[in-house]
């Protein structure tokens, strides 16, 4: 007799029973999703191929890489930074379904009603039924005994060639480089990290430069710094290269070797275009990207610079245009929306029309009325960079009259088209 579940959709009954506190735990993923997700990984045999390069520190493989590389996933997709989450996350999530069932399955006990998980596991040394098919600590022995950095030079060396074998990479071939801190507790058993002052913006500054008020304000962390490479998808990001680093390291020249490293391990033409922020202003490099990779680095250009002056002494000289964002496409209500949600939202229109009526002027110091852009072609100025660029100045003109200006480094093959595209695609990076 086949055994049928069947799940009603009532949201609002369940969000009356969370009111009244009638929940136990709330999962970030689904049973179903993680179990489809998990599927496909088996289906089109992805974790085998990532796992045949992972490392470990084990001279006889009792569990198969492969099955500790799903656990670990299944960990994560829980949002579960501790192994000993294992038994739980495995009895409730969707790996459970998606295994074979000579590794683990579940059946209703008919004396008890109880749901029983059965796990087989991967050797016969256990005296006593298994309850997961390997043991949390397994897990968290294998993980831990491998040096961080064999870890990351797997990921960022087989993990992204098979990833270039399934084609996850987009066509459109976008980057970004990014240098983060990570604030761990101030505990010396942290290997290889650092103790240094921050201020209020969580900025590294050095204290003995500080005023009096500056130092009220300043507060020292143990950190890190997690200098990633990004890969650009949709909407998203996923990670294609990155590596941990004591935090008083400068994150410019590891960004550069993750850039090499990729392009070793991929290929040229993944990366064809790498959007950077200040912290990466190196000419050798970029001049280097373009020559041997072909890549394209678009940056922000720093006001301390040579190049800061000349362009803008240049910019004078040369005309300028408006810089004309693209219009938002303006949603149509669908043609068979009820008359009520009419009614309902051209009344909600209203009230806001009226609470805006009543709310004071805005200050013209932030009302921006205008942005003018200036491309400069062929620029040479910038000895550092052996090879000649494209200049992007940006002025942002406000309604009290104050201007605020940008510069940003465009590489060579670039038309005014794609020049108002990287302005509004790095307006936001250039202010941060």
């Amino acid at each position: 007799m086949l055994s049928l579940n069947l799940i009603e959709h009532h949201p609002q009954r369940v969000l009356e029973a969370f009111r009244r506190g009638e929940f136990d735990q709330i999962e970030i993923i689904g049973q179903a999703d993680e179990k489809e997700f998990f599927e496909l990984c088996f289906q089109e045999k992805i974790l085998a191929a990532l796992a045949k390069e992972m490392p470990t520190a084990r001279k006889k493989e009792e569990v198969p890489p492969w099955f500790v590389l799903a656990a670990n996933l299944s960990l994560k997709l829980h949002l579960e930074n501790s192994f000993l989450a294992f038994e739980r996350v495995i009895r409730c999530g969707g790996l459970l379904g998606a295994l074979p069932p000579e590794v683990a399955s579940q059946h209703l006990d008919p004396q008890t009603q109880e749901i029983r998980l059965e796990g087989q596991g991967f050797n016969d040394k256990n005296h006593y039924q298994r309850a997961t098919p390997c043991d949390h600590d397994t897990l968290r022995k294998f993980t831990k005994d491998v040096p961080a950095q064999h870890w990351m030079d797997w990921f960022n060396g087989p993990v992204q060639r098979v990833f270039q074998a399934y084609g996850f990479f987009d066509p459109a071939g976008i980057f970004v480089g990014d240098g983060s801190y990570l604030f761990v507790p101030d505990n010396p058993a942290y290997e290889g990290s650092v103790v240094m002052w921050f201020d209020e913006h969580n900025h590294p500054v050095e204290y003995d430069k500080l005023t009096a008020e500056q130092r009220k304000k300043a507060h020292r962390e143990r950190c890190y710094k997690l200098v990633s490479l990004l890969h650009l998808r949709g909407d998203g990001y996923v990670y294609a290269a990155l590596a941990v680093v004591p935090g008083n390291d400068h994150e410019c020249p590891v960004l550069y070797q993750l850039v090499e490293q990729f392009v070793k391990g991929v290929g040229k033409g993944v990366i064809k275009r790498l959007i950077l922020d200040r912290g990466f202003i190196d000419g050798k490099n970029i001049s280097r990207c373009k020559q041997q990779w072909g890549i394209d680095v678009l940056l922000p250009m720093r006001r301390n610079m040579n190049l800061w002056e000349d362009a803008w002494a240049l910019g004078q000289q040369c005309p300028w245009q408006p810089l004309r964002p693209a219009a938002l496409e303006r949603k149509v209500p669908p043609s068979h929306r009820p008359e009520v949600l009419g009614q309902r939202e051209r009344k909600r229109q209203k009230t806001l029309a009226a609470k805006k009526a009543t709310e004071p002027p805005p200050d013209p110091a932030k009302v921006l009325v205008g942005t003018g852009i200036c491309p400069i072609k062929g620029f040479h100025s910038w000895t550092e960079c052996t090879l000649p660029i494209h200049v992007l100045l940006l002025r942002e003109t406000y309604a009290d009259g104050h201007q605020n200006q940008w510069a940003l480094i465009l590489p060579i093959p670039t038309s005014p088209k794609s020049n108002t595209t990287c302005a509004l695609k790095l307006k936001s990076a250039i202010e941060s």
